[in-house]
């Protein structure tokens, strides 16, 4: 039985029944014999496109030539076709890979930025901190976490407890390819994690499935050796030493799975799990590596070509002549015949053809709009922004960017909520050895982005605010946001409140219908003077 065999009937174990994720008949399963296998495919694809190393781009189309696409034939037809594809057949090509896919990623991330987790309760605020730099949370959500769940669609973090090495929580992430998760009415009940190991010449994976069962939170490892034939057999944790320890754990009152899945954006295809960004884009990279990589012959194909009489070139040893090392420049030799006339001519001719380089370009920029659309706005990439747009105009090009990253967010905001209040139980299990909080509040926030300046908010909210379209208490939180404390926002609304009196009392001075007396009398001494 093979792996992937080994976690259905894991799964059905404890589900009791399988919910399959579509219909078994649809027709779309008409020229698929495995769905799973297809997954994991287009799940290895969009990582090594997100890598953005052409050497690692044509290891993986060169494997997929030759043995990936046989698995699935018909489904993988214009797989077959793509660039990669057809030119890894081929030896004297200059292939070259736009770095496009990772730039996509890194951006979003960028743009995303880091987040803060404030809490009023300054104990429970020091204990998220903790946690915070204990785990370095921030890096693997920036560094892991995020990135990788673009790309592949789906991942999940791990929290364990190990007090041999902290005595704080320990979180990892894992890799779409490595995580199953298991719902229930809509309700995760458990992770199954996939770990590889190599001892001895031989092939492991250990299996390590977290649940929940009668309130409490259950771990179970099992260890499945492989042989040469892609099946899997069970065999003792005690098998490698340093897994001789591990034991199936309950840890009770603790009605959650010990892992949190991270999911994006909805995959209609395979609904417990996530979609990726490149979803939809990996024939727009192909065709965008492909014009790159025509551009780049074409210059060599440009490059000036020089004709040159034999006699006059320096002679070997072996009385062969010395070609001229120069790079990039072809050399055609030509005999010194005399002409009609019995003279040799010996000159040297240098030829150039006139080729289109703009139709390539054109035609790049072209993809790439593609590419970018519903991902990115091209401004974000730094493409096309006109020096001469103010403030205003340089955020109507964000929009799509705000609306990505506000989607992200949204999620993230949500798995990170989790994460910490797993992070905060397990804390007070290792602290106390029970559970007595199940939830806990705090606020997070991420750093802002594209948004007006500082100038621009208090030019506009302070023409509302002496208007009186706003109160001053809005008006403060406005402007200020998270930058003021609670009492800080306090001192500011009573000065503003004043300031707004004294005005108000020197406006009433200027009554149109009751003019002043004192004016009045000035003036008439004035003219009498």
């Amino acid at each position: 039985m093979n792996l992937i065999d080994i976690i259905r009937n894991r799964i059905l174990k404890f589900l009791r029944i399988e919910k399959l994720s579509e219909n078994p008949y649809d027709e779309r399963l008409t020229f698929i014999s495995d769905s799973e296998q297809i997954i994991q495919q287009e799940i290895q694809e969009y990582k090594t496109w997100y890598i953005g190393i052409g050497d690692e781009l044509l290891n993986y189309y060169t494997n997929e030539q030759m043995y990936g696409n046989n698995r699935e034939p018909i489904y993988n037809r214009n797989r077959k076709n793509y660039f990669w594809g057809i030119s890894s057949e081929e030896a004297d090509i200059k292939r070259v890979h736009s770095g496009i896919p990772n730039a996509i990623i890194s951006t979003l991330v960028n743009a995303i930025g880091s987040f803060t987790i404030k809490n009023e309760d300054e104990i429970l605020q020091a204990k998220i901190d903790t946690i915070l730099e204990k785990t370095d949370l921030k890096h693997i959500i920036n560094q892991q976490q995020e990135p990788l769940t673009m790309v592949e669609g789906w991942g999940a973090f791990k929290v364990n407890f190990n007090l041999k090495l902290a005595k704080h929580p320990l979180i990892e992430y894992y890799e779409a390819e490595n995580v199953k998760f298991c719902y229930s009415s809509g309700v995760l009940i458990g992770i199954i994690y996939k770990d590889y190991y190599k001892y001895e010449n031989k092939d492991y994976c250990l299996l390590e499935t977290r649940r929940i069962k009668d309130g409490n939170s259950i771990i179970e490892y099992q260890l499945f050796a492989y042989n040469g034939k892609n099946e899997a057999k069970e065999v003792p944790l005690s098998t490698i030493p340093e897994l001789a320890d591990l034991k199936d754990m309950v840890i009770p009152k603790l009605n959650r799975v010990l892992g949190v899945p991270s999911v994006f954006f909805y995959n209609p295809l395979n609904k417990n799990y996530g979609r990726s960004l490149f979803a939809g884009k990996i024939d727009l990279f192909d065709d965008l590596d492909q014009i790159l990589s025509q551009d780049s012959q074409t210059v060599r194909v440009s490059t000036p070509v020089e004709y040159y009489p034999v006699d006059l070139l320096e002679r070997q040893s072996d009385g062969l002549p010395k070609m001229p090392k120069c790079f990039n420049r072809q050399y055609v030799k030509i005999d010194t015949l005399p002409n009609g006339d019995g003279e040799h001519t010996g000159a040297i001719t240098t030829t150039q053809p006139i080729l289109n380089f703009e139709q390539y370009s054109n035609d790049a920029k072209s993809k790439l709009d593609f590419i970018l659309t519903g991902l990115l706005s091209p401004a974000t990439m730094g493409i096309d922004i006109a020096k001469k747009d103010n403030a205003d105009a340089q955020r109507e090009k964000e929009k799509v960017t705000i609306m990505t990253r506000n989607n992200i967010i949204d999620r993230q905001t949500k798995i990170i909520k989790e994460l910490v209040t797993l992070c905060l139980m397990i804390q007070e299990y290792i602290d106390t050895g029970d559970i007595t909080i199940d939830d806990y509040d705090f606020s997070i926030k991420f750093d802002e982005f594209a948004n007006p300046s500082f100038e621009n908010e208090l030019s506009v909210l302070g023409n509302a605010w002496s208007d009186g379209q706003i109160s001053t208490r809005k008006y403060v939180e406005l402007l200020w946001g998270d930058k003021l404390s609670e009492e800080e926002k306090e001192i500011e609304i009573q000065e503003l409140e004043k300031s707004r009196e004294k005005d108000n009392l020197k406006l009433g001075d200027f009554d149109n219908d009751k003019p002043r007396m004192d004016l009045q009398e000035e003036t008439e001494t004035d003219f009498n003077a």
